[in-house]
């Protein structure tokens, strides 16, 4: 994401696209979802075994939370191709919430 959007808000996505043209700058739906999930979780303080559905990315922290596991131990998982985490310029791993939930099920 670039650092000068102030609002990522402001950015529509009519049923069915995928990218949009925004300040001359195509952009990604599944960018902005996971920027929205990232600025939602770090903003507040959600219960981890609790998360309202429209969350479907997590940072490493509250994957961790959400799995009961301790941060290492997730990128351990990651290493032994167990879990992917999405990975974001200079940003912290994301983690799909299907993926999670497919590894407890697993587990």
């Amino acid at each position: 994401m670039n650092k000068k959007w102030t609002d990522i808000n402001q950015i529509y996505f009519p049923d069915g696209v995928r990218s949009v043209y925004f300040d001359g700058k195509r952009v990604k739906r599944v960018d902005i979802q996971i920027e929205r999930s990232f600025l939602e979780l770090t903003s507040s303080e959600y219960d981890c075994s609790n998360l309202p559905d429209h969350i479907h990315y997590l940072p490493r922290r509250q994957a961790a939370q959400y799995l009961g596991l301790s941060e290492s131990t997730l990128t351990r998982y990651h290493e032994k191709g167990l879990l992917t985490w999405i990975t974001r310029r200079n940003r912290t791993p994301i983690y799909k919430r299907e993926a999670l939930d497919a590894f407890l099920k697993k587990s």
